[in-house]
């Protein structure tokens, strides 16, 4: 019986999903260029075992987000439990988006959506559910919810704009650089 619990079908997921994320990564090639055929020469599958698995190439590459996600969100966390600082803890994310920059160039220049990050936070969740939005200084749920909303999509930002410069900053510096988005002391709509 071939149950998608079995570790037979585990392992052809992870086989169709390492092929299509080298292809992307090594060859620099979008999603749109990216065939079964191919994928299924290189993972040695018939195309009925690949249809078994997933609906077409978009559906690996959901698939793909959603395990680059889990490992950037596994990277974060790390730190977490380890008791470190949350400031250690977006250092951890930055490592992770450097070390798998490739990915994530191709990712921003085909999608264009901050996915990613936008899965991670939903992972994150979980973890500040227990927290209230009080503690965040926020007058509402509704108001965390916006400021979640603006920090993903800056985030997402600004890793799309160190990716494009290479990385070139360093992970402390790009740490550094978020801080002082939540500096009180910028008066940012305060010009004179």
């Amino acid at each position: 019986m071939n149950t998608k619990n079995n570790q037979r079908a585990r392992n052809t997921d992870e086989t169709i999903i390492r092929v299509v994320y080298g292809i992307m990564v090594d060859e620099n090639k979008p999603v749109s260029g990216i065939t079964v055929r191919e994928v299924c020469e290189r993972a040695g599958i018939n195309r009925s075992t690949f249809y078994a698995h997933y609906l077409d190439m978009y559906d690996v590459v959901e698939r793909v987000e959603r395990t680059m996600s889990e490992g950037l969100t596994k990277s974060f966390l790390r730190k977490l439990e380890d008791g470190q600082s949350l400031g250690a803890c977006f250092e951890a994310l930055f490592e992770f988006v450097r070390e798998y920059r490739q990915f994530y160039r191709l990712y921003f220049q085909t999608t264009g959506r901050s996915g990613v990050i936008g899965i991670a936070w939903e992972l994150l969740q979980d973890r500040t559910q227990a927290i209230s939005y009080e503690s965040f200084g926020y007058r509402s749920e509704e108001e965390m919810r916006y400021h979640g909303e603006f920090f993903i999509y800056g985030l997402s930002a600004m890793l799309r704009h160190w990716i494009e410069r290479d990385c070139r900053e360093s992970p402390q510096e790009m740490l550094d650089i978020l801080t002082r988005q939540y500096n009180p002391k910028m008066n940012l709509f305060s010009w004179d």
